[in-house]
């Protein structure tokens, strides 16, 4: 589980969100939506502990599986196949084997005895973790994502930018982790793999909050829809699916536009008597008081959405009304 607390997040002194409360439970598979620049992938990176938010606290329970757009490994030098198992902690092990299946092979006999002892040690250890129903798992979950053996047993420093970041999207799922965050899962994915990844996340047992362009993708998984308004620096939490969430956010960006023009139809009406009364001295005070009312009514008001793109789709454009000072 993920709890946010009272969460403030910048980028550089540009605010992008404040007092920001919600959670992601097991069971919970968020779709996190917003323009571009809103500031969902730093959420993100908050939400995996690879940023610090600049105020409010999240709580993180259990292990996080985190796939950022622009994934970066550490030793290029490891198989594909190991990146995968490393998820579990298997690939030291299995590396070790290799070097004693190694040392078997050596015509000196003591070398030989110890190298079969090691192996068979490495052996148990490995069947303890789930060992060889583990590794086939984590091939299963490759191949789904069409990365066939050839290309596991390559260094990563050997293949494409889109075959290092499917690996890391294999090595993410095969984790197990209670939470996954994935930022655009399905970049490089051909259409055989996006469809596996639809099935699979949308039985996902832990907790899910996902970024994606792919609208089929964000419609079949999501059963909750957290909107990123960059106007009004706070994330709007909708308990529904996508298409109720469609529905519900242009409602709700009705009921705004209803409540700014009538609030501003009362500031004019406000400002016009101000002026009239500010043409005698006896009645300035009460002018300026009424100019203040109206200016605070239209500071109240929640910016009015102007345009968003979320998931390849384009809210209805609505223009903004003067403000009058």
């Amino acid at each position: 589980m993920i709890v946010v607390s009272n969460l403030e997040l910048r980028a550089g002194s540009r605010l992008l969100m404040d007092e920001v409360n919600f959670r992601v439970a097991s069971g919970d598979r968020v779709g996190l939506v917003g323009r571009n620049g809103a500031g969902k992938t730093t959420l993100t990176k908050a939400l995996s502990g690879q940023t610090e938010p600049a105020g409010g606290t999240i709580s993180r329970g259990g292990e996080i599986g985190y796939l950022p757009q622009d994934p970066r490994t550490g030793d290029l030098s490891v198989l594909g196949r190991d990146r995968i198992l490393s998820a579990r902690g298997l690939d030291t092990i299995v590396a070790n084997m290799r070097k004693a299946e190694a040392a078997m092979m050596s015509e000196d006999d003591a070398v030989r005895e110890k190298a079969m002892g090691r192996y068979a040690r490495l052996e148990a250890d490995f069947t303890s973790r789930g060992g060889y129903a583990a590794e086939s798992e984590a091939g299963s979950i490759a191949n789904s994502l069409s990365l066939p053996e050839r290309v596991l047993g390559q260094p990563l420093d050997t293949l494409s930018g889109g075959q290092r970041r499917r690996i890391e999207l294999a090595r993410i799922l095969f984790s197990g982790a209670d939470t996954l965050l994935l930022d655009e899962p399905t970049n490089h994915l051909d259409a055989d793999s996006v469809l596996w990844l639809r099935d699979y996340l949308k039985t996902y047992p832990g907790g899910l909050l996902i970024i994606s362009h792919d609208v089929a993708l964000i419609e079949t998984v999501v059963n909750r829809v957290f909107y990123l308004d960059a106007n009004r620096s706070v994330i709007d939490i909708y308990n529904m699916g996508w298409k109720q969430y469609l529905q519900q956010r242009e409602n709700d960006e009705r009921r705004r536009h209803r409540e700014r023009a009538n609030a501003e139809k009362k500031a004019h009406t406000l400002m016009a008597q101000a002026d009239k009364m500010r043409a005698k001295a006896t009645k300035a005070v009460a002018a300026q008081n009424m100019a203040r009312r109206a200016q605070r009514l239209l500071d109240g008001l929640e910016t009015e959405q102007v345009s968003d793109k979320v998931a390849k789709l384009r809210f209805r454009l609505r223009p903004q009304v003067a403000r009058h000072r």
